[in-house]
């Protein structure tokens, strides 16, 4: 018991902490930066929220959207569909929706915290488990857990679902993907994320053998669909399109297209564009950073695979993937933080090469000091 205290104290600490630091330097941003908005509603909603600027910043970009959502639903914004429905619900829970979102983000980061410390545990030591989850919280772009964005809630949800699947709890395991389902679109990802994990632990000897032995699993399993499916059903019923939240995907602009792009376009582009761009200003800044850190996370992910749990696996690969798409690796930086074994294997590198974790984790908080105060000040990060 004296052992979970310390434990759940430790978390809390590292949580807090983390959490305050980026708070202080969001409220120092205008040292270093003009405040120079480059997203809608700056000032006709966030202002308006009778809150401290380097509070009501952290509602910026995507932000403004979920308020949006939360205040006025979504038949008054045109456009807005692309962002799903559980995150915003959730804003409505009291009267300042911002407040909701930044207190709730402090809630759901411990509550990650902790079931993200279980799941590492249950394949490596404490040591490693606890570097994990610094690098995770140091990451250039991890500043978007306390904003105003579903990064929180989601990793949450998939971390959660995973650690149930792991104990065999099928029914949680699908009803925690069901509601990740309903938070952003990668959570239809859980669906063959949890069929992997099944298969992994049974081990059948054939598929007519899995399909035949676990048809209770399968329908819990299933569950992972309901929250997209509850939402194409609105989406439906309200605008007569059922998938109205891809085709506004090009509306956002950002050179999304609703054709599918291979990914060595996408590296090509990027090759060009880093080329050629100029000046060396913070749009250059933001283009070299989407394709390091892309590329960086990836290769981390293809070298390292026979590290990885398969059914952690599939997930950040198809959750990398899917952005790719569209034809852009823009936002790529945030979308990142959803391949969570790439920082269970920093964790290990961490526990076993201080030199290696002094360097890494040295460029990575300059990199979020950076972003944390280049995103208040209203610059595009990610």
């Amino acid at each position: 018991m004296a052992r979970k205290t310390s434990l759940l104290n430790t978390l809390l600490i590292t949580v807090i902490v983390w959490r305050l630091a980026l708070l202080g330097l969001g409220a120092v941003g205008d040292h270093f930066l003009p405040y120079n908005p480059s997203f809608p509603y700056a000032r006709e909603l966030l202002a308006k929220l009778n809150l401290p600027r380097w509070l009501y910043s952290w509602g910026s970009f995507d932000g403004v959207h979920y308020l949006g959502i939360a205040q006025n639903g979504y038949t008054n914004t045109a456009f807005i569909q692309a962002f799903f429905p559980v995150f915003p619900l959730l804003l409505r829970v009291f009267a300042n929706p911002l407040l909701s979102g930044l207190v709730l983000n402090v809630l759901l980061i411990v509550c990650l915290a902790l079931v993200w410390h279980q799941l590492v545990l249950l394949d490596q030591t404490q040591k490693q488990a606890r570097w994990s989850l610094l690098a995770l919280l140091l990451f250039p772009t991890s500043f978007f857990f306390g904003a105003l964005y579903t990064e929180t809630l989601f990793l949450l949800l998939v971390i959660g679902s995973l650690l149930m699947a792991r104990r065999k709890q099928w029914q949680w395991a699908g009803s925690l993907a069901a509601v990740a389902s309903g938070t952003r679109i990668i959570g239809i990802f859980l669906l063959p994320t949890l069929l992997v994990e099944l298969w992994w632990q049974r081990r059948p000897s054939s598929v007519q053998q899995f399909l035949t032995k676990n048809t209770r699993e399968f329908k819990y399993i299933a569950l992972s669909l309901l929250g997209l499916a509850v939402y194409m059903f609105y989406l439906w019923l309200t605008f007569a399109d059922p998938l109205y939240f891809l085709h506004v995907q090009s509306e956002f602009g950002s050179g999304r297209q609703e054709s599918l792009i291979l990914f060595p376009q996408v590296i090509w582009r990027y090759v060009k564009i880093l080329w050629t761009a100029r000046p060396f200003d913070w749009k250059y800044f933001a283009y070299a950073q989407e394709f390091i850190l892309s590329l960086g996370v990836l290769s981390g992910l293809l070298i390292w695979f026979k590290k990885i749990r398969p059914s952690y696996l599939i997930f950040s690969l198809l959750a990398f993937f899917l952005p790719t798409v569209t034809g852009t690796l823009t936002s790529m930086p945030r979308y990142v933080l959803m391949c969570f074994p790439i920082f269970l294997l920093l964790g290990e590198l961490f526990a076993k090469k201080p030199l290696w974790r002094a360097f890494l984790l040295t460029a990575s908080v300059i990199l979020l000091i950076i972003n944390t105060v280049l995103f208040i000040q209203g610059y595009w990060v990610a």
